[in-house]
Order: structure tokens, then C-alpha cells, then sequence
């Protein structure tokens, strides 16, 4: 179990985060949802170990975040940031095979089994034919591909996504949320930060809506992404279409 309890987080003098308490399990599909600033690139970053926390506390399987090294977290927890940054000079296969130094030395060559590993994340994530293209020269859309490879490429237990599709297209956005949900059906939690409502709808199991860096509602999808909750959060009128395959409706901002 993934167990945040009255996490705090702020940056210098400002409070992002309130008094967070939430309990994930294994193979879970949660998406964290909420107006611009409310605090869900900052819950990830939190649980990535990334940023620190001033109160309260984060654990893995009974384990603190903040006992981990560096490279343990990294052979639990991958992150797919909202902003991708690829280093110069290395081939697309380099950045991903990147991710195989969480479990040995970087000066050790990748393994047979490093390299199959790598070369299934590349099919995943569609970039197998880029794998020769220096990864920096890529579109923005297709350098989030190849982070989203590298995450694939630590085999972690808990995978973040932050925005991780909102600069794909279609097909790959829904190519991305495939691989992320059959990794769910092995065991993988799988927690993701978006704005799309109705793809949180479609995607997600467990549900969570921040607002003002405090959780609002968290539960099944069903009970949080209702009409009233959305519009009061948002603020803004919301149209809903009845699904015949879904309990929820589809949302849309009212012209």
C-alpha cells in the first residue's frame, strides 16, 4: 500500500499542500484531477520523493519515501513529468536504457536482459523506429513518448504521470493509457495528473479532486466526477450527454 498521511508541502513561505491523507493499493488506477494550482503536479512530486515534505509522511509497503536512496526510489517509483527535458548527444535507445542504472552501476554495459527490457518499453511506447534518432531532436509529443519508455524501462511498482498525455495525439494518448492500464493488471499502482474530466472518467478507478492543495473528494469515479461537484470546483456550467456504456456522463463547458 501506497500510504500518504497529513502530508504538508510548501515552496518557501506558501502552502501547496494541506493536511493530505490518502491510502493507495497495488494495481490501482487513480487520477488526481483539480483547477490550475491546486496542487497535483506538487502530490506527485511528493510521493517521487522529489520535494520535501514539512509535515506528515509518505510510505511504500510500510517503508518511508524519505528512508529510500536515490536509486531505491528509482527502483520502485518511475515519474513521466509534465516538462520533458532530453539529454544532448544521446540516441533515443541511450535515454531509455538510462533507466536500467537504478539497478546497477552506470559504467556496467546493459545486460541481455537490460536490452530486452528496453526494447519491449520502446514497442510500448511506439518508439521502437526512433531508436537511432538523437532523442533531443524529436517533437515534444514524441520526446514524452520516450519518457514515458524510460518509466516502462524501471519496471517500477508505482508509476506517475503528470499530464503525460496532453501534448499526444489521439492515437498515441490512447496507446499511453493502454499500456498504463494493463501495467495496472499486474500489480503496478498507477497514479496520473490530469485535466481531461471525461478521460479521468473513462481510465480511472479511484479518483481524487484536489482543490486549493486540500483533497475536496476522493473516491470512485461515480461519486466525484458528478455535475454539481464539477461545476461548483471549476466554476463554470457543464453539459452533460448520457453514456449508454458508462454511469458517467460525458462533460462539456457550456458555450
Amino acid at each position: 500500500m501506497l500510504s500518504i498521511q497529513q502530508v504538508c508541502v510548501q515552496y518557501q513561505q506558501k502552502r501547496v499542500l494541506n493536511d493530505i491523507t490518502l491510502n493507495f493499493n497495488p494495481g490501482e488506477f487513480v487520477v488526481i484531477i483539480g483547477p490550475n494550482g491546486a496542487g497535483k503536479s506538487s502530490l506527485l512530486r511528493a510521493i517521487a520523493g522529489i520535494v520535501p515534505i514539512v509535515q506528515g509522511g509518505i510510505t511504500w509497503c510500510g517503508r518511508s519515501i524519505s528512508a529510500f536512496s536515490a536509486q531505491q526510489r528509482a527502483q520502485h517509483i518511475a515519474v513521466v513529468p509534465q516538462t520533458v527535458v532530453m539529454p544532448a548527444g544521446f540516441r533515443v535507445r541511450e535515454v531509455v536504457g538510462m533507466a536500467r542504472y537504478a539497478f546497477h552501476p552506470w559504467y556496467r554495459s546493459l545486460t541481455h536482459k537490460d536490452n530486452e527490457i528496453v526494447d519491449y518499453a520502446l514497442m510500448q511506447s511506439g518508439m521502437r523506429e526512433y531508436a537511432n534518432i538523437p532523442a533531443d531532436q524529436l517533437s515534444g509529443g514524441e520526446q514524452q513518448r520516450v519518457a514515458f519508455a524510460r518509466a516502462l524501462a524501471q519496471q517500477p511498482h508505482v508509476l506517475l504521470l503528470d499530464e503525460t498525455t496532453a501534448h499526444l495525439d489521439l492515437h498515441h494518448q490512447q496507446a499511453i493509457l493502454r499500456c498504463a492500464r494493463e501495467l495496472t493488471h499486474c500489480g503496478v499502482l498507477v497514479i496520473a495528473a490530469m485535466h481531461d474530466i471525461n478521460l479521468a472518467a473513462s481510465i480511472a478507478n479511484h479518483v481524487v479532486l484536489l482543490q486549493h492543495g486540500n483533497v475536496l473528494q476522493s473516491g470512485a469515479p461515480s461519486t466525484v466526477l458528478t455535475q454539481d461537484i464539477l461545476q461548483s470546483v471549476y466554476r463554470t456550467e457543464l453539459a452533460t450527454i448520457a453514456r449508454a456504456d458508462a454511469d458517467i456522463p460525458f462533460f462539456m463547458v457550456q458555450p
